[in-house]
């Protein structure tokens, strides 16, 4: 190419020339015109300026669009057209991305041997703003990760890509977000986030790829894995570097999360209904398969690391099965509830019964409570569910002393979940069924469970069973024994009534020392004004020591099992 940089053509002499020039000089397109030779036909402002023609020498910047151009264009014999976007960052002040289209016209007649026309645009503000745009689509505002619809995309390319490498997902729930939120606000619950995002990412190996998937919740996928142990190994090294005491706006937060794993090696294969399923369902699969493995690690306590295992998923299948069955439950009629009496020990005469609740399953038949009882406080439904009971056992309640079957020393003991407790209606409800059905508050006991009292949010639960106490409604700790917080509970939260839990209510096996454990226990209850019922007695033996450990009232198959309201038994089964 030559250095000649004149703006008009070698025969330009006419007038719709000079104008076609004016027109073109005045285009917000930079515009070049160059021979077929090299040399330069025309230029106006935008393109001398962006290719550097005032220089007197062939640019950087125009050599790049050159060599981006096909040869068979620029060589000939035929013309054509060429159009691509060409990043000039290099050569200029600053980084540029300019929109490239190049007419090519071979003339043997010509001097030049015909022309080359270059048109640029500047789209640099344009892909800028595109770019930030899909950043924005695709990553968190909270903490800069990738989002959970950008996280399924790699992860699905992952999976759909071959190679036979070992592959993991890793879903990080971070515990107990939702009460950081509530106390504190959502700002600093965002923050937290942002710091756990800033932790995780450093504690990662460089290749892995992180996202916030959902509120609480995070997940990396690890590539390259040496096996299924390297991945658990991983998912606690991460655990631990994001569990201990945080600093945040100068308050200090006990953090812990909890890691669910799932791996997928070459024997893996998705159990969607789709012959071949993509990419993203697969990725949706393998998030399914972590998220009930982090189900699993939360069941055990916080902070706690689990894995996928097919047991694990057809455990979570049936969960979700009695889940949405429990919700028509109550509606269909499935729920009945069974009374199981609540002896004294001394005049084995029946002083209490507890309030069973039992579900009939319509094709599973009788589902055990301890089976469905966890679901229906993970989904919520035991709030209905549990005022239904209390409803029930409240109206037996008054069956059975109008009908003279006890006397009004009686009372009927329902258990309460940590939900109910918990809402700001509930101690009004009980009052207004005692109301209801003519019952004196001490008639009623309220179990609740040891552990609910404990829990790191039971302020409100404490308040209720305080509020419950102040207007006469007996209150029993359900379990006793079973946590380590247990004699703190009898002293500053208090309660009525206290029900040792069968492990500790000297089973078959019991030493002497155990003996002498629940003596103390029961004279702590009763200097504390506290009854004391031992559950699950099954032996004689076993209902001789509790009697002679000082207990107040027996409960268990051995003296009374649990049957309709109807065939409610006053006597002790000796």
């Amino acid at each position: 190419m030559t250095d000649d940089t004149t703006t008009t053509t070698p025969n330009d002499t006419g007038t719709p020339i000079r104008a076609l020039a004016t027109v073109v000089d005045a285009a917000e397109l930079a515009v070049t015109v160059l021979g077929i030779d090299g040399s330069v036909l025309h230029a106006n402002p935008l393109g001398a300026r962006l290719f550097q023609l005032s220089a007197g020498v062939v640019s950087d910047a125009l050599t790049i669009v050159l060599d981006q151009v096909p040869k068979q264009l620029l060589e000939g014999p035929e013309g054509g057209t060429w159009s691509g976007e060409v990043s000039l960052g290099s050569t200029l002040e600053r980084p540029s991305v300019h929109a490239v289209t190049v007419y090519a016209h071979h003339d043997a007649a010509n001097p030049a041997g015909g022309y080359l026309a270059i048109l640029a645009d500047d789209v640099t503000h344009e892909r800028e703003r595109v770019a930030r745009l899909v950043h924005q689509l695709e990553h968190d505002p909270t903490t800069g990760l990738l989002n959970r619809s950008a996280a399924i995309a790699r992860i699905g390319d992952a999976l759909a890509s071959p190679g036979a490498t070992t592959m993991a997902v890793l879903l990080i729930d971070v515990d107990r977000l939702a009460d950081v939120n509530d106390a504190l606000g959502h700002d600093t619950g965002d923050r937290l986030l942002a710091s756990t995002a800033r932790r995780l990412s450093t504690a990662v190996r460089p290749d892995d790829l992180v996202a916030r998937i959902g509120g609480d919740q995070f997940i990396v996928l690890c590539r390259d894995l040496d096996g299924p142990p390297a991945a658990l190994e991983l998912a606690d090294r991460i655990r631990r570097s994001l569990t201990g005491r945080l600093t945040i706006q100068q308050l200090e937060l006990d953090v812990s999360v909890s890691v669910g794993v799932a791996v997928v090696d070459d024997s893996w294969s998705s159990s969607s209904d789709e012959p071949n399923p993509d990419g993203r369902l697969r990725a949706l699969e393998l998030i399914s398969r972590a998220d009930t493995a982090v189900h699993a690690a939360k069941q055990r306590g916080r902070g706690h690391t689990a894995q996928f295992s097919e047991q694990l998923g057809s455990q979570a299948r049936v969960r979700t099965e009695l889940s949405s069955a429990l919700s028509r439950a109550l509606r269909d009629g499935q729920l009945e509830v069974e009374y199981q009496p609540i002896f004294s020990a001394v005049s084995e005469m029946a002083e209490a019964a507890e309030a069973l609740l039992r579900w009939n399953h319509p094709s599973r038949g009788r589902v055990e409570a301890g089976e469905f009882i966890p679901i229906a406080e993970e989904t919520g439904v035991i709030v209905p569910i549990g005022d239904w009971v209390l409803q029930q056992a409240c109206a037996t309640a008054r069956q059975w002393i109008d009908a003279g079957l006890v006397g009004s020393r009686f009372s009927v003991h329902v258990n309460v979940s940590r939900l109910q407790l918990a809402g700001p209606t509930f101690v009004n409800r009980v009052v207004d069924l005692l109301r209801e059905f003519r019952l004196r508050p001490r008639q009623v006991v309220l179990e609740v469970r040891e552990a609910s009292l404990v829990d790191d949010d039971s302020d409100e639960v404490v308040r209720s069973v305080r509020a419950l106490r102040r207007v006469g409604v007996r209150v029993a700790i359900d379990n006793f024994g079973t946590g380590s917080h247990a004699l703190s509970l009898m002293t500053d939260i208090g309660a009525d009534v206290l029900k040792l839990d069968g492990s500790l209510a000297l089973p078959n096996g019991a030493s002497e020392t155990d003996t002498r454990v629940v003596r103390a226990l029961v004279l702590l209850a009763h200097a504390l004004n506290m009854e004391v019922v031992a559950e699950r007695v099954t032996g004689l033996e076993q209902l001789r020591r509790l009697r002679a450990a000082g207990c107040d009232l027996v409960q268990g198959h051995l003296v009374g099992s649990p049957a309709a309201a109807d065939q409610l038994v006053v006597q002790m089964e000796l």
